[in-house]
């Protein structure tokens, strides 16, 4: 059941009934950051796909200092293009490269239901067996 949260309209409610160790256990990265990008929440499976220690991460930019190569149109345009619109809800592909081997995923960002935060949902896309 978890596998099929990613990419979901709802995917935010789900969390939001979800204790930390279950948003721990997803198979896919969740982090939540605020309006200026100031990550508040990063999973463990995130830390996992980067080589990160989560709790190192809270409170850090994540377009600037955990992700700097997320600073690009495609990335942080989108990001702020909603933020601006006080609505985002949008999946694409993306490779992250900074500080760790380029790793080509699906990122999914969406605007929280409550409060002034986005999610940031990232799966790994696994290159087809040869």
């Amino acid at each position: 059941m978890a596998t099929t949260l990613f990419g979901r309209k709802d995917v935010e409610n789900r969390l939001a009934s979800m204790t930390p160790q279950e948003i721990d256990e997803l198979p896919f990265g969740v982090i939540q950051i605020d309006r200026q990008g100031q990550i508040l929440l990063y999973n463990a499976t995130e830390g996992v796909i980067t080589g990160r220690d989560p709790q190192a991460m809270i409170g850090r930019d994540f377009f600037n200092e955990v992700a700097p190569c997320g600073r690009t149109e495609a990335f942080y345009g989108r990001f702020r293009e909603g933020v601006e619109r006080g609505e985002l809800n949008e999946i694409f592909d993306y490779t992250f490269d900074y500080r760790m081997a380029p790793t080509k995923v699906r990122v999914h960002i969406k605007r929280a239901l409550s409060g002034d935060s986005y999610w940031i949902f990232v799966k790994r896309i696994l290159a087809p067996a040869a």
